[in-house]
């Protein structure tokens, strides 16, 4: 996964979590999801998490998404990150 974000997103975002195993939650700079992005996403085939469903203090998280990877093998992984980056480039 880790690998998959830096070949397509390079330096624009930043993880926690990368040590867990089933998901990473992926800070990106200058971005703010809203429910039309998800949307998008979910359309183009990838289902995300925004970090701000499971925030205790809305508001603060609107830049990150929590993506599960767990179930997935190298290649799902890359195409799923691929679509990711695609459904962002639409947004600009």
């Amino acid at each position: 996964m880790l690998e998959a974000l830096d070949l397509d997103f390079g330096d624009t975002w930043r993880s926690w979590g990368d040590a867990a195993g089933l998901h990473l939650a992926i800070k990106f700079q200058n971005e703010n999801f809203d429910a039309a992005f998800f949307e998008r996403c979910k359309k183009d085939g990838i289902r995300i998490t925004p970090v701000e469903y499971h925030a205790v203090r809305k508001g603060q998280h609107l830049n990150k998404l929590l993506l599960g990877y767990g179930h997935l093998d190298p290649a799902e992984i890359q195409k799923g990150i691929d679509i990711l980056c695609s459904v962002m480039k639409k947004d600009l």
